[in-house]
């Protein structure tokens, strides 16, 4: 759950990204933390600040546009958008090795 002041973030990147916005920093969880949904990891009690300003300075980059980040004050919500997303490709999801009768 998250209070009033604070966001839950889902991002679909492997090991997530610190989020800055001037002296203010918060490190948001990829895909590879212990806490993930539909491939996105959840990182909860951002500062609602942060992430409104961090978000307006970053609208217009893809990490935001084809929504492989994103946040809502309910965790309920944020897992939901993750796992409606989970399809969702970053291009940064792990290989997946070929069968051996397929290697040559």
């Amino acid at each position: 759950m998250s209070n009033q002041n604070t966001v839950v973030v889902g991002c679909k990147l492997p090991n997530g990204f610190v989020m800055q916005v001037g002296e203010a920093a918060h490190t948001i969880k990829g895909y590879n933390s212990s806490v993930i949904i539909g491939g996105h990891g959840i990182t909860e009690n951002v500062p609602a600040d942060l992430w409104g300003a961090w978000l307006k300075e970053n609208k217009d980059r893809d990490l935001v546009k084809n929504g492989f980040v994103f946040a809502h004050t309910d965790s309920r919500n944020t897992k939901s958008e993750a796992k409606e997303k989970a399809q969702t490709k970053s291009k940064t999801e792990p290989l997946s090795p070929l069968p051996k009768d397929e290697l040559k």
